[in-house]
């Protein structure tokens, strides 16, 4: 594809006070951004300083907890400690997947998990077998509350108790965020077939499920549970963990499992709920030709997120305390990789845009999956299939989120109208406010450009912040690569920084130095943004 052309433009960010600011633009081709009034952001909820979690799949968690000498993984602790330490907040992580809730506890098997993840092999659907040495290895990251997913697929309701009684053990209660039944159940079929044509079906495992039934069968399980293993009193499960949609099937993400219908057949008649989740991804995955179109293109982002308001509205009306979660998130599915597509600073981009969107429109915590095989990871924690352990072009999206969030603990995020004519379509702005303050702001433009041999000059467009009274200054992280959305992570920098297995996932520093101190004139700071970039900027 070849790269669309943006002529720089102005833009005024108004950010005096706590009301809008009102200026006249300099020209017809001027554009504004505009932050709301303090009443109005003063309505949306705290992020949890732990919104960005994480998950494994179940086999593939072992590769990422040790090494390959059986040691607690250093790389993948720094890394996750990489993005925690910005914001204060604990690792969540999900341990979960298709794989097992297909899968089987085996008191006596000495592996933690078979058959062994590689980069080049798939979950194994079907054949998934877990030891009690598994849950030893959640040890391996201090300070991590765990969401357990135990099976709801096999109609053995003792399998789900083995799996629940082992885990707490193993873990310790102390340790568990959340006890998840099933994996996408809205997907069980009366003829389906896991790995190598294995049928998982009736009456082995449950079939297709109907809004009915899925209570029925979530709230027999979840009893089951309570009975067998002695949990905290209160809310202690995570439910619906609805499997995602694409294309025009989107819409059903807002009624497949409605949790309003559900939640009248009692499925927290037990006021056991401690969050709703869905999962998402945004298509299956494409080539470098498709990731404009594919993963830039923010009205398809926006409007897949969109589809959540329903829930999350509903939620905040009738039960306040139960947040809506997307606890399994990646950018595109495919069965092995297509890194030309989902690891590249235009999936980075992606990544970073999602996370703040999400923030904005009220999802309470994201849990990025991670799997051996998988092209959209954010890291490789140890040599696999012949590829070196690395670090992912997705990952830079985490501390550049994370410090968007800040360590307060009291930041609110409201996204930002910009207005004016020639507009580009995927710029957009956020603000993070702290006792109803603005912070930071962050720009992403996922206007798509790459480095090309005919050399393009890179589009940039240049926004002028109108900052309160006292800022004589703003300080202006980039994220970016000099290739452009193409970029793969040994390009990748953000604030100047990188992080490598070279340097066992801490960050090297000045490795560009490309952040600003921009002063402000005349009450503004004039910040420019490239095509294919994003910036923090901070007041």
């Amino acid at each position: 594809m070849l790269p669309r052309t943006l002529r720089q433009s102005p833009l005024l960010l108004a950010l005096a006070g706590f009301g809008s600011a009102a200026y006249v633009p300099r020209d017809s081709s001027s554009l504004s951004v505009k932050v709301p009034a303090a009443s109005a952001v003063a309505e949306s909820a705290q992020i949890d300083p732990s919104f960005c979690g994480f998950a494994f799949e179940e086999a593939s968690f072992v590769r990422y907890a040790q090494d390959d000498n059986g040691k607690a993984n250093a790389f993948s602790a720094n890394l996750i400690n990489a993005v925690t330490s910005r914001t204060g907040g604990n690792p969540i992580i999900r341990l979960g997947g298709t794989s097992p809730d297909y899968g089987k506890y085996l008191p006596g098997q000495k592996e933690p998990a078979l058959p062994v993840a590689e980069q080049n092999n798939y979950q194994d659907v079907g054949h998934t077998t877990i030891g009690p040495s598994y849950w030893d290895l959640t040890h391996n990251f201090p300070g991590a509350k765990y969401m357990v997913q135990v099976p709801l697929a096999t109609t053995n309701i003792s399998e789900t108790i083995a799996w629940a009684q082992s885990a707490v053990k193993g873990i310790g209660l102390e340790n568990i965020h959340s006890i998840q039944p099933g994996n996408e159940a809205d997907l069980y079929a009366d003829d389906y077939r896991g790995e190598g044509g294995i049928p998982l079906q009736p009456p082995q495992y449950q079939g297709r499920l109907s809004n009915e039934t899925y209570v029925g069968n979530w709230t027999k399980y979840a009893d089951a549970i309570l009975g067998a293993v002695k949990l905290p009193q209160g809310r202690f499960f995570t439910a619906f963990d609805v499997a995602t949609k694409f294309g025009n099937a989107v819409q059903e993400e807002a009624y497949i499992f409605d949790v309003e219908t559900c939640f009248k057949l009692g499925i927290d008649k037990k006021n056991i709920i401690k969050e709703v989740s869905h999962h998402y991804y945004q298509r299956n995955a494409g080539t470098a030709e498709d990731l404009a179109a594919g993963l830039m293109d923010t009205s398809v982002t926006h409007n897949h997120l969109d589809q959540f308001k329903r829930h999350i509205s509903w939620l905040k009306k009738n039960h306040p305390k139960i947040p809506f979660i997307l606890n399994e998130v990646g950018n595109s599915l495919f069965k092995t990789n297509s890194y030309e597509f989902q690891a590249r600073l235009g999936s980075a981009l992606w990544q970073v845009d999602f996370y703040l969107y999400s923030m904005a429109i009220g999802i309470a915590r994201i849990n990025y999956q991670q799997i051996m095989h998988a092209g959209y990871d954010l890291w490789l924690p140890i040599a696999s299939a012949g590829h070196e352990a690395q670090v992912f072009s997705n990952f830079y999206s985490q501390p550049f989120v994370a410090d968007f969030i800040g360590s307060s603990g009291k930041t609110k995020v409201a996204k930002l109208d910009i207005s004016g004519k020639n507009a580009p379509a995927n710029l957009h702005a956020y603000a993070a406010y702290e006792d109803d303050v603005a912070k930071r702001i962050a720009i992403a433009n996922l206007d798509y450009w790459i480095k090309t041999p005919s050399g393009v000059d890179r589009p940039s467009v240049t926004l002028d912040l109108l900052v309160p009274k006292g800022v004589e200054s703003v300080k202006v992280y980039h994220l970016s690569s000099p290739l452009g959305a193409g970029a793969a992570a040994d390009t990748i920098t953000y604030g100047g920084s990188q992080w490598t297995y070279k340097s066992l996932g801490k960050e090297v520093k000045n490795v560009r130095k490309d952040t600003e101190t921009i002063a402000v004139k005349n009450g503004a700071a004039s910040v420019k943004v490239r095509s294919s970039e994003a910036v923090l900027v901070w007041l």
